[in-house]
């Protein structure tokens, strides 16, 4: 074959590899050109030997169609991509698109939003662009017929990625996640034929507490790992020490544990509603076959037995049609604060000003259930607002006047330790000032933050309980807790699906009720695929 005729089967060969680099793309950033991601896929050596076999080169609508084909499946690639990286896990075809709202409302609110929107869909275009273009390079090679072929099948045979990273190895695997999503509703059926709640009369339930407030405060990505990982477990420790200090001053005994959440990364909301209605959600499709089903759980049960229902959740920006279905009687989103300042990152006003905002009715006719939603330490953790001392412009947002809102970005995981200092201090400060004494506290987390941000321990969040009344404590006896505001490092994690039966059957009938058995509670989980 004379140079010149090798050399027309070049850029073919060379496009070839790289459309099998785009359409081989590991979900993991580390695999990427490992020795499974180098070669050419099966598909692309079989088309390229396809058409140096025929006599004419194909037009421009086979080149559109391979063009689109290959920019879908890219798509695909790094949705798998993204989604472990932000969520730990992969692309969820079924479950994963009713998320897009949500990820552009988190876009929209950081420092150039709309500029990241614009710069988004002009990668798309350019994406699509790329594919057309070695597209046409691939399919248009004219080199000699056999010579070519005796190149590029010893190379497909020696250096060819494993058929599962092909296209339609992909199009499989999707096709399985599709499956995984109709056998998650077939167990969230199982799951929501039992009713914790339902075997207690109406003065049963929580007869423990009653008459006394119950405040639930979720703190955003507060995972174990902000313990264990060098890059937070300074300030987040110092911070809980403090907290401990501060809290026994003021008369509260604590214990600590840990809790598996449904989610890592992402959708705070799952893991609230798996810890209000019993049951594991880790897809909007479970929470939303939860709330069709009636089953609101914590909140509509303590409705039963008397409580008044509050929730302070800031970071909502337009109407939440669940709070009612959840049981909600006022739901105090972000127009119900006074808030003027600035936003910091994605949180809409800061911890400390939401706390000391609130003005809770604690000797009403009847007791209140007051669960909170700290944001401060939602990612990206950067501008973090300044503490201020003096409670004077907090409500309005007036003592942020001046502030620094530059946000940086080049020590994210630093960032998050000292958003969960800040988080915690806020949240510290006003137990010890505002709660009543007859009070019970949960504190928990809602998902830990991404490995890459804060690394090890999985999906285990810490979990605080405060009371002034120790014997309410010691309902909590044969759960693996430990005493103050440090969790014991390898204590056994409770279920967050399991949280809301514990509460029902060690608060409940007086005496203490057997509690469930404390065990990982298969039958009460809708999974969907790892």
């Amino acid at each position: 074959m004379a140079p010149r005729d090798f050399g027309a089967g070049l850029p073919g060969l060379a496009a070839l590899l790289t459309l099998s680099l785009l359409l081989g793309l590991p979900a993991i950033p580390g695999h990427m050109l490992g020795p499974d991601h180098r070669g050419p896929v099966l598909e692309l050596s079989v088309l390229l030997a396809v058409v140096i076999l025929r006599p004419r080169r194909p037009g421009k609508g086979v080149i559109w169609t391979l063009a689109i084909f290959c920019w879908l499946i890219l798509l695909l690639r790094l949705a798998d991509l993204v989604s472990m990286m932000t969520a730990g896990r992969l692309f969820e075809p079924a479950f994963d698109p009713a998320l897009v709202p949500a990820l552009w409302d988190v876009l929209a609110r950081g420092p150039g939003g709309l500029l990241a929107g614009a710069a988004l869909l002009t990668a798309l275009g350019g994406m699509l662009c790329l594919c057309r273009w070695l597209s046409g390079l691939m399919l248009r090679a004219s080199p000699p017929a056999l010579p070519a072929l005796g190149i590029l099948a010893p190379l497909t045979l020696l250096t060819m990625q494993p058929l599962p990273h092909g296209p339609l190895g992909v199009l499989w695997d999707q096709g399985k996640r599709w499956q995984a999503a109709q056998r998650l509703e077939a167990g969230m059926e199982e799951a929501l034929a039992s009713d914790p709640a339902a075997s207690f009369r109406d003065d049963q339930i929580f007869a423990a507490l009653r008459g006394k407030p119950i405040i639930l405060a979720w703190v955003e990505s507060y995972g174990q790992s902000a313990l264990t990982d060098p890059r937070q477990a300074g300030p987040v420790g110092g911070r809980l020490r403090a907290m401990q200090r501060e809290l026994a001053e003021a008369g509260f005994h604590i214990r600590s544990g840990l809790v598996e959440s449904p989610v890592i990364g992402g959708r705070s909301w799952l893991a609230h509603g798996t810890l209000r209605a019993g049951i594991r959600q880790d897809q909007p499709l479970a929470q939303r076959l939860v709330l069709a089903a009636g089953r609101c759980g914590l909140v509509c049960t303590l409705n039963r037995a008397g409580w008044r229902t509050q929730a302070a959740m800031p970071g909502l920006t337009l109407p939440w049609l669940e709070g009612p279905a959840w049981g909600f009687e006022r739901v105090m989103d972000r127009a119900a604060f006074a808030y003027a300042g600035p936003h910091y990152g994605w949180s809409p006003l800061p911890d400390q000003t939401l706390l000391a905002s609130l003005s809770p009715d604690w000797t009403g006719p009847r007791p209140l259930y007051l669960e909170i939603v700290l944001t401060s330490s939602h990612a990206p953790w950067t501008p973090l607002p300044a503490w201020k001392a003096d409670a004077t412009g907090l409500t309005d947002g007036s003592a942020y006047a001046g502030d620094d809102l530059r946000a940086d970005y080049t020590d994210m995981a630093a960032g998050y330790g000292r958003s969960l200092d800040y988080s915690l201090r806020a949240l510290g400060d006003w137990l010890a000032r505002e709660v009543p004494g007859d009070a019970l506290v949960i504190i928990l987390g809602d998902h830990p933050a991404l490995d890459w941000i804060s690394a090890g321990q999985g999906q285990r969040v810490p979990l605080h309980i405060l009371t002034r009344d120790a014997t309410l404590l010691d309902r909590l006896d044969g759960l693996d807790l430990a005493d103050g505001m440090l969790p014991t490092a390898g204590a056994r994690p409770l279920p967050m699906w399991d949280i809301f039966p514990q509460l029902l059957a060690r608060f409940g009938p007086l005496p203490l009720q057997s509690p469930p058995i404390h065990a990982d509670m298969q039958h009460k989980t809708g999974k969907a695929a790892p």
